[in-house]
């Protein structure tokens, strides 16, 4: 668990979050019979994922979300 106070840092808990939804994904790429299309997808997916919830807070966005998000 993350240790931060409850009243602040929300921008911290996202990123751990989107850090914590990744790791399962690139542990199973690992025994993909192409680990790195695989870890490239996973790694998108959970970046266009954390870059939606960003932009439903009211807080600025994450520097890679503001360039237009993942390519």
């Amino acid at each position: 668990p993350l240790l931060l106070p409850q009243t602040a840092f929300a921008h911290l808990r996202r990123q751990a979050a989107a850090l914590a939804a990744l790791r399962p994904r690139m542990n199973a790429c690992c025994r993909h019979h192409a680990p790195l299309p695989c870890a490239r997808r996973a790694w998108l997916k959970g970046l266009n994922r954390f870059c939606r919830e960003e932009s439903s807070v009211k807080t600025g966005q994450h520097r890679c979300c503001q360039r237009g998000g993942p390519r």
